[in-house]
């Protein structure tokens, strides 16, 4: 009896806990962003709301406010209370981007420019309007192809896939002011069979441990020590991600920490017929050691064509990727105690869906 009771218990403490917040994923696609709905006991997605206007996003810390870049724009948006979003405006931009970041304290935006070789950095007025023009502009190297800013928020990570390097780059979060680091950048690995070209980067939660996406020669991820006080990376593993056994064209993508930092996934994207809405593309797996943060890989789970984009809700319990040639979202639950993904449902989206985030909001 006492076992049974101790069971009702806990279920009803996590039902409670369930019942008391909402989650909502947002996807870039079609030249609109689309706000779901999770049903939190299934982890499947309800479309409530679609929003005009194409381009890349970033949430802010606190999950009030979301940010779009995108055919010479920059939109802000409150994030309502049931996860909708309500326009703060538009702003005018020369500065494009194909990726969006925050800073530690919500005060700034940076955006790397792939075809222009560049990083920007914008100021976030404190009526979350009237970002318009950058603070600060660098130029790097073609292929700059995300920003991230660092831990301790003193440096701005560029990795750039065809120079192979990730640039170091110092950040005022005074003024949003950027200046070149020295080293100004750290190279990846160049030795054959290895996975090179960092494309993008997340951090540990220990602040001392980076992960980067190397997009090719050939693909896979690589796990980089990060000095703050020194702003430097040191690269302590590289694991390739293609497939065993397979003959095509893979290419990593992006890459997300479970929130507990217990597994690290990362996107291969078959680009063997570029134009294929279906093919071998795949989320792969990886535990963390958690005394080296080292990784070892669970294994390939296969999802809509062409990831560009994926993301892990706040609670490690789903996951959502986005297939950018195959038009189509889908769901996993993710096994907390494995790591493995399971498919909950794939749903169709607009044309060529390359961003997804995802929000949790207490009631």
């Amino acid at each position: 009896m006492k076992s049974l009771l101790s069971v009702t218990l806990v279920s009803c403490f996590l039902l409670s806990f369930a019942s008391a917040e909402k989650r909502f994923v947002y996807s870039s696609a079609g030249g609109a962003i689309t706000v779901y709905q999770v049903d939190l006991a299934t982890g499947k997605l309800e479309a409530i709301q679609e929003n005009p206007g194409a381009g890349l996003t970033a949430i802010s810390r606190d999950q009030k406010f979301l940010y779009r870049i995108g055919g010479g724009e920059i939109e802000s948006y409150r994030i309502q209370e049931d996860g909708t979003l309500a326009s703060l405006g538009v702003d005018r931009t020369t500065e494009r981007a194909g990726y969006l970041s925050l800073d530690a304290h919500d005060r700034f935006l940076a955006g790397s420019n792939y075809g222009g070789g560049k990083v920007a950095v914008w100021e976030i007025g404190k009526d979350r309007i009237g970002i318009g023009q950058p603070v600060a502009v660098m130029e790097l190297e073609k292929a700059a192809h995300s920003s991230l800013f660092s831990p301790g928020n003193g440096h701005l990570l560029v990795p750039a896939t065809t120079p192979n390097k990730v640039f170091q780059i110092r950040f005022d979060d005074t003024t949003g002011e950027i200046s070149a680091n020295e080293p100004a950048f750290v190279s990846g690995p160049t030795d054959a069979g290895t996975a090179q070209q960092p494309r993008h980067i997340v951090f540990h939660p220990n602040g001392t441990i980076a992960y980067t996406t190397q997009e090719r020669e050939s693909p896979g991820v690589a796990v980089w020590k990060w000095n703050e006080s020194a702003g430097q990376l040191e690269l302590l593993q590289d694991i390739i991600t293609f497939p065993e056994d397979w003959e095509g064209v893979i290419t990593t993508a992006d890459l997300h920490l479970t929130p507990d930092a217990r597994f690290l996934y990362v996107s291969n994207r078959d680009l063997t017929d570029r134009k294929a809405v279906t093919g071998d593309s795949s989320i792969v797996g990886f535990r963390v050691d958690p005394d080296t943060f080292l990784l070892e890989k669970i294994g390939h789970t296969p999802c809509p064509q062409v990831p560009r984009s994926f993301a892990i809700d706040r609670a490690g319990e789903f996951a959502y990727a986005a297939g950018q040639t195959a038009a189509k979202l889908a769901a996993y639950r993710v096994n907390p105690g494995t790591g493995e993904l399971s498919l909950i449902e794939v749903i169709d989206t607009g044309k060529g869906p390359n961003w997804v985030q995802c929000v949790t909001i207490a009631e």
